[in-house]
C-alpha cells in the first residue's frame, strides 16, 4: 500500500514541472510575438515613408516651397473632382469658418486644391479690418492643408474677414490672379 503514495507523488512532481515548462513556454511565445509585432510595426512606419517628403518630391522641380501642412490628396474621400479645369480657373474646397481653439492652437484650415486644376495656390486670411492673421506657402493640385496655426495672435471672439487664393502659373511661377471669398474666423479662448 505504499506505494500508491509514492506514485501519486511522483505523478504529481511530473505534472508540477510541465506546468512549469508550459508555463515558460508560454512566456517564450509571447515575449517572441510582442517582439515580432514590433519590429514588423517598425518596418511598415519606415517602409511607407512620411506622405509630406512624397509630396515635396513630386513638386521638387518646380523649385517652389510648400507648405508644411500640406498633405496629398483630397481633404476627404470623395471631395475631388480631377476634371480638367481650364487655364486660370479654379476648382477648390474652403471652409468658410475655421476654428481654433486658442490663437496658438492649430485651427480648421480645410483648404483643398483639386487635382485637375493647373495652378499652385497661396491661400492667406484678411481680417475686416486689413490685418493678415494667416497665408500658407503654396499648395500644388490634388493637395490640401487640414489644420494650421494663425501667424498673429487673436483674441478670444469671432472675426470677419476674407480668404485670398492667389493661382499662381505653374511653369514661370508668376502670379495669375486673386480670388477671394468671405470668411468668419472663431477663436475659442
Amino acid at each position: 500500500m505504499e506505494t500508491f503514495p509514492q506514485t501519486a507523488v511522483r505523478m504529481e512532481q511530473k505534472m508540477h514541472t510541465r506546468k512549469k515548462r508550459k508555463g515558460r513556454m508560454t512566456l517564450l511565445v509571447s515575449a517572441g510575438s510582442i517582439m515580432l509585432f514590433g519590429v514588423i510595426g517598425v518596418l511598415m512606419a519606415w517602409m511607407s515613408g512620411d506622405a509630406t517628403d512624397d509630396l515635396a518630391e513630386k513638386w521638387a522641380d518646380y523649385g517652389i516651397v510648400l507648405d508644411e501642412n500640406c498633405e496629398s490628396g483630397p481633404l476627404e474621400q470623395n471631395m475631388d473632382d480631377d476634371t480638367p479645369m481650364e487655364y486660370g480657373s479654379l476648382r477648390y474646397q474652403l471652409n468658410a469658418a475655421p476654428w481654433f481653439a486658442d490663437c496658438d492652437a492649430k485651427g480648421t484650415v480645410c483648404f483643398q486644391n483639386n487635382r485637375g486644376n493647373r495652378h499652385f495656390v497661396r491661400i492667406s486670411y484678411q481680417l475686416d479690418s486689413g490685418e493678415k492673421v494667416y497665408q500658407s506657402e503654396m499648395i500644388p493640385p490634388d493637395s490640401h492643408i487640414h489644420r494650421a496655426g494663425l501667424d498673429q495672435q487673436l483674441s478670444r471672439g469671432e472675426y470677419g474677414g476674407v480668404c485670398r487664393i492667389e493661382l499662381f502659373d505653374m511653369d514661370s511661377l508668376e502670379p495669375i490672379g486673386i480670388l477671394e471669398e468671405n470668411i468668419t474666423i472663431t477663436v475659442q479662448r
